[in-house]
């Protein structure tokens, strides 16, 4: 029953019909770092590129990486997902909701608000 509603969930969600994603700035995920998990959806070279990471942020790049650890992970976990420009972090909040996590967030603007609010970075 529980891969059912998954399914139709997911189907439901490329419709269009699916669950909003949640969101949190730049400042708000920076004011609760220590009490989420932080997840960075980017490529190796974009993590540590030009705009750096997060501190504290783990790299699972979106696809096959991600999906592995989120069919196994703690679906009760709060996870702020972190890509370049919330693009692919907004699809890994997708599919965590569709895999039954209930505390998952992208977010906003991605690396590059992060970067322009200047808050701090690791290289």
């Amino acid at each position: 029953m529980k891969k059912l509603f998954a399914t139709v969930l997911m189907f439901l969600t490329q419709l269009g019909f699916g669950t909003s994603i949640s969101e949190l700035s730049p400042a708000q995920v920076f004011e609760q770092k220590g009490s989420i998990r932080l997840i960075d959806v980017r490529t190796p070279e974009e993590f540590s590129g030009e705009s750096g990471y997060i501190e504290g942020a783990e790299l699972m790049t979106l696809g096959p990486q991600l999906s592995g650890f989120l069919k196994s992970g703690n679906r009760k976990e709060r996870i702020v997902f972190v890509c370049r420009s919330g693009k692919r972090s907004a699809k890994a909040t997708e599919e965590s909701l569709s895999l039954g996590y209930e505390a998952t967030y992208s977010m906003t603007g991605g690396m590059l608000e992060w970067v322009a609010q200047g808050l701090p970075t690791s290289h």
